[in-house]
């Protein structure tokens, strides 16, 4: 019985040894505090993704050796799925425009979102949305691409921080401009 408990107990300690530290959880941080340069009330309709932005990873590819295979963090996570983040982040900077009026209604899909390593340590981020103005078959796309400041989750979320600062602030342009 003995050498039963020793090695059920010596089971627990490797179990416990070998727990997973719980994953970083990025969002796009504090929203910049300038307005946009033009007031504009924006309404958002819908925000898509494709299903591989879905959910909360936080998506790199190896572009320099595995192009085709788009991978995820294991350690690392977005705090909501990136459609989401963005859509919330376009939500304070059109409502700091101090925008009033008849709103502009806007329906958004999301492209790209991730990090792209053309060469081991050297990255970047990519992203790229349509954006369709209630009334207008023709989407316009938005995109951003900026270096990384490091080759890891962290820059990538900073990163793409900015990239989503960039492409609302694109947007709000083209939203605040008269069909």
């Amino acid at each position: 019985m003995k050498p039963y408990l020793s090695f059920c107990l010596a089971l627990v300690l490797v179990a416990c040894a070998s727990s997973q530290p719980a994953p970083v959880v990025f969002d796009l941080g504090i929203a910049p505090a300038a307005a946009p340069a033009r007031p504009v009330n924006v309404q958002l309709l819908d925000v898509a993704a494709p299903p591989w932005l879905a959910g909360p990873g936080l998506a790199y590819r190896l572009d320099y050796s595995e192009p085709l295979r788009r991978q995820v963090y294991r350690d690392s996570r977005w705090a909501a799925p990136p459609a989401e983040l963005l859509a919330e982040r376009l939500r304070q900077r059109a409502a700091a425009s101090g925008g009033v009026g008849k709103p502009v209604l806007l329906r958004l899909e999301l492209e790209e979102f991730g990090q792209v390593f053309d060469a081991p340590g050297k990255s970047r981020v990519l992203l790229r949305l349509r954006a369709w103005r209630e009334g207008q078959p023709a989407p316009r796309v938005f995109a951003a691409d900026l270096p990384a400041a490091s080759a890891d989750a962290a820059g990538a979320a900073q990163a793409l921080a900015r990239a989503a600062d960039s492409v609302v602030d694109q947007l709000l342009a083209w939203a605040a401009t008269p069909p």
